[in-house]
């Protein structure tokens, strides 16, 4: 939960195929059983979790906390997970203008230095991507500038009044997705998917060489 920054996905057993089947019954029974144990215990140790962290942290962090709108109910709810989020998003909101920058530069290196491993599933790879991007955003940076824009938003398609702000603020999200969704292809873990890549890339380069 704390590596990925989200909840555990509990798998509900399915349902038996066969109900007459007495003894496929008693399995289920015993799955389901084991299924809703674990899940009390994320849910009782998310809370002791979220006890921990809240007890560890400063008078002036709690303080600080306290004036986040969404506090209340992640103390309402013991929520641990999105005390976290609240931390990291106070810690790279930080007032001090240095610090800031340095923390922008920290995020984007390790953006750019990400690479998925052997033993990293594309699950955790693509949610270690995503909580760095979200980091990036909440310190009010993004990974892309304007330099595309005008392939997005093409002179000879341009409006007689001009490209409205929300055309572009439209067109700098797709151009973002873009560069992210690149990014992940080409970090990801050659061994697996390096043929993948290949062709992508050949792909890409027969299209524009067209």
């Amino acid at each position: 939960m704390i590596e990925n920054m989200s909840d555990y996905n509990f798998t509900r057993p399915a349902n038996p195929e066969d109900e007459d089947d007495q003894f496929e019954i008693e399995s289920w029974k015993k799955q389901l059983d084991q299924y809703w144990k674990r899940r009390g215990i994320y849910a009782d140790n998310k809370m002791k979790l979220y006890s921990l962290i809240l007890g560890q942290s400063t008078e002036a962090m709690q303080s600080k906390l306290e004036t986040h709108q969404g506090f209340q109910q992640c103390k309402t709810d013991y929520d641990s997970l999105k005390l976290l989020k609240l931390l990291r998003e106070f810690v790279f909101k930080s007032n001090d203008r240095q610090y800031k920058y340095k923390a922008e530069d920290q995020v984007k290196r390790a953006f750019y230095n990400l690479c998925q491993t052997p033993e990293m599933s594309c699950q955790e790879y693509f949610e270690r991507v995503q909580n760095i991007v979200d980091v990036i955003k909440s310190l009010g940076g993004k990974l892309s500038d304007d330099m595309h824009l005008k392939e997005e938003l093409p002179e000879q398609n341009r409006p007689r009044g001009g490209y409205t702000e929300q055309q572009k603020a439209e067109a700098r999200e797709r151009i973002e997705n873009k560069m992210i969704a690149y990014s992940i292809l080409l970090r990801a873990d050659r061994a697996q998917y390096g043929k993948l890549i290949e062709e992508v890339e050949n792909d890409f380069l027969k299209v524009h060489d067209d």
